[in-house]
């Protein structure tokens, strides 16, 4: 038997309760991780390639629709979890 974390932030909360504060939680990380990703288009910083705005807009919408759209509509098929390990700029950029 796994011996629950006596430390865990929700252990006190309801379901309706950790999912507000993880629903929080997440949706600022994501707000912050495409503001991020929004930066990169700056020229005057970076020195742009120029098919990166069509990679990263289908990158956006491939993994929208692979980690959001398909598990709310529980269409989710499970994926190989070692495809994270790869250098995501040289799988679209140097090919």
């Amino acid at each position: 038997m796994v011996k629950k974390d006596d430390n865990s932030r929700t252990r006190h909360m309801t379901p309706s309760e950790k999912f507000e504060h993880y629903f929080n939680l997440r949706m600022r990380l994501l707000k912050s991780a495409l503001r991020g990703v929004g930066y990169l288009s700056n020229r005057n910083t970076y020195e742009v390639p120029d098919k990166a705005q069509k990679i990263v807009e289908d990158c956006l919408k491939k993994w929208s629709k692979e980690f959001v759209y398909d598990k709310w509509s529980r269409n989710s098929k499970k994926k190989n979890k070692n495809q994270n390990s790869e250098n995501l700029y040289e799988q679209y950029f140097k090919k």
